[in-house]
This record gives C-alpha cells, structure tokens and sequence, in this order.
C-alpha cells in the first residue's frame, strides 16, 4: 500500500504552530535529532521543525538504532523555553502527554510507558528523545525534543521481533496525511509545553493514560537492574519504585512490565 501523502513547506506552515515558524524538510538524512542539534548550536530560533521522509541513522534512547523507513513520521525541534534548567526534565513529560493525546484524537487508544514511549495495546508505536542544553548562566539553552512514530506503513518493514511495535496503519485499518498527523502533533505539543510551569495537570494526564504505575516492573539502568512496583512519577519526572529494601527514584532507565495492571 503505498504511503497516502508526503509534505511540503508550504502545507507545514500552513498549519501555523509556532513550534514549526521555520522549517526544514529532508527527504532522507542521518538522524532529524542530530541536524536539530547542529541547528540549534547554530542559533536557530525557537520553533525549528526538521522533518524527514526517511531516516538512515535514527536512534533512541540510550543511543539504540530506530528504524525509520518511509511512512513514518520522523521529526526534531528546537525549542528555547524560558525556565530554569531544573525544569528541563518536564519536557519529557509534557511531550508524553501531548503525543498520546495526538493520537487518541486521531482514534488511537495510546498510553505513556514510562519515560518516553507511546503504545497501543503493549506495542510500541512512538518514541519521544529530549536533548537539553545548558545556558551560560544556568538557564536552558536550548532542547531538541525528537519524534519518531510508525504511521503509514507495516509492522514489518520496522525490522522488529513480532509483537514489538504496531503501527496507525495497523491499528487504524488506513493511512493518515502526514501533514494531518504533524498537525495534530504539534497541537498536542503547543498544549502542554503552555502548562509546563504549572505541572500538576500534566502529571494527572500523565497517570491518567500511563501504562506503567500500579505494575511490577524490571528496570535496567546503568548495568543495575531493579525490581518493584512502579508507584509514582514525581513532579520531576522521576518513576517512583518500590522494591523491597524501600523506595528508589529513577530518571532514567529501561522498563519491563512483569505483570498486568490490575484493573
């Protein structure tokens, strides 16, 4: 099936978001995060979108490879938030909480696995990378929040083990405009960056659609593995885990959910 449409500057400026006032469109490129960043370092404005049809070097978290073939969505962008640096870590969160939303107004049920996928049904179908840099005098400088999400194409051609990942054609039963998808992306973004200062209501949409907390989990980090439930997220984007030898807070890691939420 082939990929319904494509994009072009002017049907992404069209869409007037302020997180895409500049845009730079690629067919195939490395990796949209590290032009991003080469961007940004450069002095590229608030509202830098760089989008690929193809991605050759897309990665993850914890630098792993993401298979970015044609029919994704394959996007970085620069933003320079005006808040402190120890504010940084929402972002993560924010952009979380607006991704899922995206989706679900596009009529996908999806839910937040902790601290940056997007699922459906236990299947992967988006990823979220959010890159800080510090400002001189202890601001932030600038972050490239990345995001990669499977949408017209099939499971298949990701050149992941079954069960892994789906994709909106999958779960939708047909392909999306790209520019649709964007849109709703960006408005789901533009939402919740605008209540980063205020964080509480983020955190309740955040456990509201999250797949994580009220479940035993393993988590990997930094060659140190973990186990317990996953009880809370703190107003810093930490997981609260409780393990036996008491209550451990995690920024970062890899998650495995060892049994069902109950309901």
């Amino acid at each position: 099936m082939p990929e319904r449409s494509w994009l072009d500057e002017r049907e992404v400026l069209a869409i007037g978001s302020p997180l895409a006032r500049s845009v730079e469109l690629h067919g195939e490129i490395g990796s949209t995060q590290a032009r991003a960043r080469e961007l940004a370092k450069d002095g590229a404005p608030d509202g830098t979108l760089v989008v690929s049809r193809i991605q050759t070097g897309g990665r993850g978290r914890l630098g792993r490879l993401w298979g970015s073939p044609a029919g994704g969505l394959w996007m970085s962008l620069v933003l320079r938030p005006d808040f402190e640096a120890r504010l940084a870590g929402r972002i993560t969160q924010a952009a979380a909480v607006g991704v899922a939303k995206a989706l679900r107004s596009l009529g996908v049920k999806a839910e937040i696995k902790w601290p940056n996928d997007i699922l459906v049904g236990g299947r992967k179908i988006c990823g979220i990378l959010a890159e800080s840099s510090l400002a001189a005098g202890g601001g932030v400088g600038f972050v490239v929040l990345g995001v990669g999400m499977n949408a017209n194409l099939d499971v298949e051609e990701l050149g992941v083990e079954d069960g892994q990942a789906t994709t909106l054609r999958r779960e939708l039963g047909r392909d999306v405009g790209t520019a649709e998808i964007l849109a709703s992306v960006l408005d789901g973004l533009e939402r919740e960056f605008g209540r980063i200062g205020v964080f509480g209501g983020i955190l309740e949409d955040w456990k509201s659609m999250n797949c994580t907390l009220g479940r035993r989990v393993r988590v990997v980090r930094s060659g140190e593995t973990l186990e317990g439930e996953a009880v809370d997220i703190t107003g810093s984007g930490a997981l609260v885990l409780r393990t036996g030898n008491g209550f451990v807070e995690l920024f970062e890691g890899e998650v495995e959910n060892l049994r069902a939420k109950p309901l």
